[in-house]
């Protein structure tokens, strides 16, 4: 008896097609100048990938200012790739890998997104290693040109279901940016190693299958997706909160902060480092400058006093990452925050933390007071806060915090000083509070 059709059907392999379009030898001749010249595209106007480049996905993404990425891999001719499980995998010379940087002109609307941005990273040989570069797309998106140094542009961004519109200064790297990202400590390549791209397809199948199917590696890498590592996907709900906090900082953190990182502390945020190893949980940070109170790097169940969380939250030179980013992730840190909650939490009996109900500021202690006091308040909801300053006739004298926090409980001392470092006179003073529509005042007096 036959099949009916539809069962009939048998899916072919993929079959692999030699690259010949996007070939850069950089020690033959510098990067193309324009992306029209580098050979990515088989049609400009449709945007169509020249064929034997392949789309390939990671797992966590790095933030980027929101934009949207596509991803492709280009090997020489029919060269392949040497797999490893657990470590880096090793490509051929003058393998290019390319991204692709989308902005949305309305906030979560994929049909307005504008291509702005290419880069290609390059494998030049074993003495330069991995160079990267920076394409600029064109106002009508004919063609993008190459950036000899870094720039900026800026585009503005309606947010959807409103008439708010946020311009996003988005910022371009030069080539010596890309090695501040792309470590020797970690292998310079970041995204494409087993633990990102052992995933799902958009089609449902197994995306290292359709690699292996393509004969992309010099040696048949088996079936057994399932036994080789794989990161969460930090916005997947479905996944363990650990598990999408260690993939976030793993990709957005560890390659600077690992063993050989380009790293201002000696923490370790790998993604397979046991917890323990980090030197992160209950430790002082030498860097602590955000004028915190009993701050650690990150301080199990205390969001507001973690630094490693709050320094994702500025805007400012403390702001980390410290790269071509000029907006918060508010996912990813509401993530890491409850992430940090978490950790607080006593592992015999589960009870849910204790989360502020409403925005309050709380009353200063000491006060009066003479040298030092802590001013406390309350954030409900994840939100821009303001806490300033004024003397008696209402002039600012300083201002506390200016920052986005994360849902919970914060303090900050003040020590009788103003905001260019001079100390004030004895006297009133008062405190405010901002948490978008939320306004407290409260009142404090020094005595020198």
């Amino acid at each position: 008896m036959s099949l009916p059709a539809a069962q009939a059907q048998v899916t072919s392999p993929p079959v692999r097609v030699p690259n010949t379009s996007l070939l850069i030898d950089l020690a033959k001749a510098p990067a193309p100048a324009t992306i029209a010249a580098s050979g990515l595209f088989a049609d400009m106007t449709r945007r169509r990938i020249a064929a034997g480049i392949i789309p390939y996905s990671v797992n966590s993404q790095l933030w980027s200012d929101g934009a949207y990425k596509t991803r492709y891999l280009a090997l020489p001719g029919e060269t392949q790739i040497e797999f490893s499980r657990d470590g880096n995998w090793v490509f051929p010379q003058n393998t290019v890998l390319v991204k692709n940087f989308y902005v949305e002109s309305v906030g979560g609307d994929s049909t307005s997104r504008q291509l702005v941005e290419t880069r290609f990273l390059v494998l030049a040989g074993p003495v330069l290693g991995w160079q990267g570069f920076s394409y600029m797309w064109n106002d009508t998106g004919t063609d993008a040109d190459l950036l000899t140094t870094g720039a900026h542009r800026t585009f503005a961004v309606k947010h959807a279901g409103s008439d708010t519109v946020t311009q996003l200064s988005y910022q371009f790297p030069a080539s010596e940016d890309c090695q501040r990202c792309h470590t020797f400590g970690s292998g310079q390549v970041l995204g494409v190693r087993t633990a990102q791209l052992n995933r799902v397809d958009s089609d449902g199948g197994s995306q290292l299958q359709r690699l292996r199917q393509l004969e992309l590696f010099t040696e048949d890498i088996g079936d057994d997706f399932e036994a080789m590592p794989a990161w969460a996907d930090p916005a997947d709900a479905r996944a363990p909160v650990e598990a999408r906090a260690r993939a976030y900082l793993a990709s957005n953190c560890s390659h600077c902060h690992r063993p050989g990182g380009l790293r201002r502390t000696e923490i370790d945020l790998r993604h397979d480092t046991p917890l323990a190893d980090m030197g992160i949980v209950d430790q002082e940070s030498a860097l602590d400058d955000l004028e915190g109170f009993d701050r650690r790097i990150v301080k199990p169940g205390d969001a507001a006093n973690s630094v490693l969380l709050l320094r994702t939250l500025r805007l400012d030179a403390r702001r980390m990452p410290p790269l071509a980013t000029s907006v918060i992730d508010t996912r990813g840190t509401a993530l890491l925050s409850r992430w940090v909650v978490e950790l607080g939490r006593p592992t015999s009996v589960q009870q849910p933390p204790a989360v502020p109900a409403v925005h309050a500021l709380g009353r200063a202690y000491p006060n009066p007071f003479n040298g030092v006091t802590t001013l406390r308040f309350t954030v409900a909801a994840s939100s821009p806060v303001s806490l300033e300053l004024y003397d008696s006739l209402g002039r600012r004298i300083r201002t506390l915090v200016n920052a986005p926090h994360p849902q919970g409980s914060f303090a900050v001392t003040w020590d009788g000083r103003d905001d260019v470092g001079l100390p004030v006179a004895s006297g009133v003073y008062f405190y405010r509070l901002l948490v978008g529509d939320f306004r407290q005042t409260r009142r404090l007096l020094l005595l020198q």
